[in-house]
């Protein structure tokens, strides 16, 4: 880092910069893809203390990043435009960071491992996730112990929800409440048509079998998570993510069956 009389600082050395960039990567990877607060901060420390920098701190929130190297440095932050849940992502710069602290890794080796994992398309098909969706739709439909006759509805109004919900945000639609309305507005129609048809089957079980692929249940479990690592902020906030989440879902569920 170089110094001046007129600043405490000016720019850092390229080690610095590069660690700074690393870290600040592997936070954007982890907080787009869905990880939680404890850990993102706890990854971004552990780099930093594995390159020699012990007075490095990290805050993040939903929608920003914050990182100070050491005392000295320039600090950085980033603001996180949009998340979504990529577990594999995750994984993979989780694996990064303990390949680096264990010293199978160069930091050199570790940016351009990070670059190509943030940059990696690993969005399926809308086929393939429509398809994923009416599985766990009519898995939930047998846990209730649901009747033969509504597996067709729940199939149909769990995958076409899902697919309305997912076009929406890979539209860059990013107003919260508006997508998942709008997706089990459909789920409800397509349940009351279902069984409207076929009037021997459970209405509910279809709706809350359909429902279950946009509930947001990681949200829920990672706020959850920050909630016991003392992140408040971080749970207060995916707390209320959660919650406007699950009022959408709810509001379009309600709207239909008022109209119908």
């Amino acid at each position: 880092m170089i110094l001046d009389n007129r600043n405490s600082y000016i720019e850092d050395t390229p080690e610095e910069k590069l660690a700074k960039d690393a870290i600040m990567l592997a936070g954007r990877i982890l907080l787009e893809s869905g990880a939680e607060g404890t850990r993102v901060e706890g990854t971004m420390n552990r780099m930093a203390e594995t390159l020699g920098y012990r007075e490095s701190n990290s805050f993040v929130t939903n929608t920003v990043i914050n990182f100070l190297l050491d005392n000295q440095t320039t600090p950085r932050m980033y603001r996180i435009e949009s998340r979504d849940t990529n577990l594999i992502k995750i994984s993979q710069t989780n694996s990064v960071s303990r390949k680096l602290s264990a010293g199978q890794m160069t930091l050199e080796e570790a940016y351009e491992r990070l670059k190509r994992i943030y940059k990696a398309q690993q969005t399926h098909d809308l086929i393939y996730k429509g398809i994923a969706a009416a599985i766990i739709s009519v898995s939930f439909l047998y846990l209730q112990t649901g009747n033969f006759v509504d597996i067709l509805a729940t199939i149909f109004a769990g995958s076409l929800g899902y697919l309305v919900v997912e076009s929406l945000y890979r539209a860059n639609l990013k107003t919260l409440f508006i997508p998942e309305f709008l997706g089990s507005a459909v789920i409800g129609a397509i349940a009351i048509f279902g069984h409207t048809m076929i009037p021997d089957g459970s209405l509910s079980a279809i709706i809350i079998a359909a429902v279950m692929p946009i509930v947001p249940g990681v949200l829920i479990t990672n706020a959850i998570q920050d909630l016991f690592g003392g992140h408040m902020m971080m749970f207060t906030t995916k707390s209320l993510e959660a919650l406007v989440t699950s009022f959408g879902i709810g509001a379009g569920v309600g709207t239909m069956l008022l109209i119908f």
